[in-house]
Formats: structure tokens, C-alpha cells, sequence
């Protein structure tokens, strides 16, 4: 019965073919649950295995970074676990899994609820199950942070101007797409952004320049309001 996981009997192991060495290498077993017994207390599943294979991506191949900065200034600390071809970012109550491939897949977005006692190995290996939010073959967006319940996905370049999208994962819905100029930040509970305006709104803009509006998105209710005068950018 290995140490590690003392709850679990593996069958058909031969107990004297297991190293002594602790090599630290993480794997998925499948199985079929053939039995269980108590014992002092505690009760033991007896388990058929008929795979085990290695989490290789997430060993030798994976750059983990704690309490990272992601995203818009301001959206929660993360941990992220960058592979060859995607990045994982967990968060306390959500996991988001950024896929970039060349094949015909292209570029996906997938989050999912977790709990904080998931092991962060095996949420980002296989991030199975139903997702709260989903893109699939997208074009040029990023995931660019989140912020309590709330996604925020950047569909365009971060130095010119760009989509923005914002969708609060608890309510499922989305509080915010628009078309937004580079500077917004998270403050609190709230979004700061500048606005395209259309054309014909706001100020008479040289050429060249373009007109916006600073706006304020309450990020619980996803109510918007102006925020200062109209400007020209850049």
C-alpha cells in the first residue's frame, strides 16, 4: 500500500516488484473499483488497474510561476503552468486553460470551477468536465486576467485599439464587449476603460486620432457609466 496515498489498494502490482525510492513522478491511473473494506476506522478501495500513464507535460516540461501578475493591472494573483503549446492559470474557485495549436483546433479557451484542494497537476492536465466558459477556434484574443467571478478576454492587439470582453462566470452572462483604447485597469470591484465612440460622436478629432470615452464598469452588477469628458486618442 503505497504511503502516499493510503486510502488506495492497487492490484495486480506485484508488492515485491515496488522500488523503495520515492521518484516523484505524477501519473494517471484508471481503473475499475473491485472492493472495499474498513479498517481502524478508515475505509480502503480495492482497485483493478488497467492504465497508468505519466502526467508528462506537467513533469520536466512545465514552467509553474506563484502568485503571478497577470492580465489587466489589478485582476486577481494567479499561478500559472506554462507548457510548449498552453498556459493554465488557477485561481482559487476557477481553472482557465489557453490553448494555442497549429492544427485545425487553432486557439482555445476553456475554464472550469475547481475547488482549492484540486491538485494543480491534475487540473491542468486534463480539465475534464463541463465549462462555464468556452471558445473554440478563435481568432486573435487573449485571456487577459480575472478578477473574483469575472473573465476578461482582449480580442485584438494590447497597444492599439482592440475588442474587450468581460463575463461574470457566477451569473453566467456577459457584463461587457466593447471596443476599447489601451489603459484599462481593474481598481476594486471596477473597471476602468476608454471607449471608442462612433463615428460622429463625441469631439471633432484631428486625423489620425480617434475619439473615446472614459467609462466605469461595475463589475457586480455590470452597470456602466461615463467617466470624465471625451477625449481624442492616441
Amino acid at each position: 500500500m503505497p504511503p502516499e496515498e493510503p486510502h488506495v489498494v492497487y492490484i495486480p502490482f506485484d508488492p515485491g516488484s515496488i522500488m523503495s525510492d520515492w521518484i516523484g513522478l505524477q501519473v494517471q491511473m484508471r481503473g475499475v473499483v473491485r472492493d472495499s473494506f474498513s479498517r481502524d476506522g478508515t475505509t480502503y478501495r480495492v482497485l483493478a488497474v488497467s492504465q497508468v500513464r505519466p502526467l508528462t507535460a506537467e513533469y520536466g516540461n512545465t514552467t509553474v510561476t506563484d502568485h503571478a501578475a497577470y492580465g489587466l493591472p489589478g485582476t486577481d494573483p494567479v499561478q500559472i503552468h506554462a507548457y510548449f503549446n498552453k498556459a493554465c492559470y488557477l485561481y482559487a474557485r476557477y481553472a482557465v486553460l489557453e490553448r494555442q495549436s497549429s492544427d485545425a483546433d487553432g486557439h482555445s479557451l476553456r475554464v472550469l470551477e475547481r475547488q482549492p484542494q484540486d491538485d494543480p497537476a491534475a487540473v491542468c492536465e486534463h480539465l475534464q468536465g463541463t465549462p462555464l466558459f468556452k471558445i473554440p477556434n478563435g481568432g486573435d484574443y487573449t485571456f487577459v486576467g480575472l478578477s473574483g467571478d469575472v473573465l476578461f478576454v482582449r480580442n485584438g492587439s494590447a497597444s492599439d485599439m482592440h475588442g474587450l470582453m468581460a463575463a461574470n462566470l457566477a451569473q453566467q452572462r456577459q457584463i461587457l464587449n466593447a471596443t476599447v483604447v489601451p489603459g484599462a485597469h481593474v481598481d476594486g470591484h471596477t473597471l476602468h476603460y476608454r471607449q471608442v465612440l462612433s463615428t460622429g460622436s463625441g469631439p471633432r478629432c484631428p486625423s489620425g486620432k480617434t475619439a473615446v470615452q472614459g467609462m466605469v464598469l461595475d463589475l457586480t452588477s455590470g452597470m456602466t457609466r461615463h467617466e470624465g469628458k471625451t477625449t481624442c486618442w492616441p
